[in-house]
C-alpha cells in the first residue's frame, strides 16, 4: 500500500526517529529555498532562502557526527549546522580534481569524506575531502548509467545512487567491489529525479519541482523495491538540479538542537 501525507505515521516509525528530518533544496531561477521537511507530517518549512548560488544546491549531506549540513552548487561547496531555526552557510571554496576544478550532481557523507557523482566525464564515484577539498575516484561505473542523486545510509554506510538511464531507479553503489545492483524503480511517469536521501532502509526520492507539476516526493522501501509514500514537494520553481540529506543527529549534536 502506498502512504499519502495523511497516514504518514506509519513511515515515521519505520525511519525510526521523530526527530528525524528530510532537508531538501533546487536551484529555481530568482529566490530559492531550502527547506526540512518533518517526515511525521509533511510539513516543510524554509530554513534558509536566497537568490544566489548558495540556496541552490546541486548535491546535499549530512555529517550526524558534527551536525553540519554540507551542500554544492557547481564545483562551490557550502557547510552550515543544522539547526531547525535556519542555515548559516559558509562558503568553503571550489572543489577540484587532478588540479582543476570539478563539480559534483550529488553528494552524501561516508567516513568522514563526502562521496560524490558527476553526470560528465569523468562519471564515476568520488570522495571528497571536507579540509583540502580535493576530490580523487573510487569506482567509474559505466557511462550508461546517469546517477544525479547519490547518498549514503549512515545507519549500514550504504551508497546508493538514483540514476535517470540505464535502467532508471535506484542503485546499490559498491564502490569497493565496483559494481552496481539495481534495488527499486522510478514512480510510473517519472523519468527525472535528481535528489535522494536514504536512511534506515527508507529511500526519499526528490524531484526538482516545481510541485504544480510534480506535486510530490516519493519513499521507497529499499528491501523490497516497493513505494511506500509521498510527501508533497514545497518547490514553486523548477529546477535543473535537486538535492536532499536525511538528518538523525547523533547522541552529541541531538542535545544541541
Amino acid at each position: 500500500m502506498i502512504r499519502t501525507i495523511g497516514s504518514i505515521g506509519a513511515l515515521a516509525v519505520l525511519a525510526g526517529s521523530a526527530s528525524a528530518q528530510l532537508v531538501v533544496g533546487n536551484d529555481q531561477s530568482g529566490t530559492a529555498s531550502m527547506y526540512y521537511v518533518d517526515v511525521n507530517t509533511g510539513v516543510s518549512t524554509s530554513i534558509y532562502s536566497a537568490s544566489d548560488a548558495s540556496a541552490k544546491p546541486w548535491g546535499m549531506a549530512y555529517d550526524p557526527g558534527s551536525n553540519t549540513l554540507y551542500w554544492n552548487n557547481g564545483s562551490n561547496l557550502y557547510s552550515s549546522p543544522f539547526d531547525v531555526n535556519g542555515l548559516s552557510p559558509t562558503l568553503l571554496g571550489g572543489m577540484t580534481f587532478n588540479g582543476s576544478t570539478v563539480n559534483f550532481v550529488g553528494l552524501g557523507f561516508r567516513d568522514g569524506m563526502l562521496v560524490g557523482t558527476r553526470n560528465i566525464s569523468t562519471e564515476a564515484v568520488y570522495e571528497i575531502d571536507v579540509n583540502s577539498l580535493v576530490a580523487n575516484q573510487t569506482y567509474v561505473y559505466s557511462s550508461s548509467f546517469d546517477f544525479g542523486g547519490v547518498d549514503v545510509d549512515w545507519s549500514d554506510s550504504s551508497l546508493y545512487g538514483l540514476s535517470d538511464a540505464g535502467g532508471s531507479g535506484l542503485y546499490l553503489i559498491d564502490d569497493l567491489n565496483q559494481n552496481v545492483t539495481f534495488k527499486a524503480p522510478y514512480p510510473a511517469g517519472e523519468t527525472d529525479i535528481d535528489g535522494l536521501a536514504v536512511y534506515n532502509g527508507l529511500a526519499y526520492y526528490v524531484t526538482d519541482g516545481p510541485n504544480s507539476s510534480q506535486a510530490n516526493f516519493y519513499v521507497f522501501d529499499v528491501a523490497s523495491g516497493s513505494q511506500v509514500g509521498t510527501l508533497p514537494s514545497p518547490f514553486t520553481g523548477s529546477g535543473v538540479f535537486a538535492a536532499a540529506a536525511y538528518i538523525v543527529p547523533a547522541p552529541g549534536a541531538l542535545a544541541a538542537l
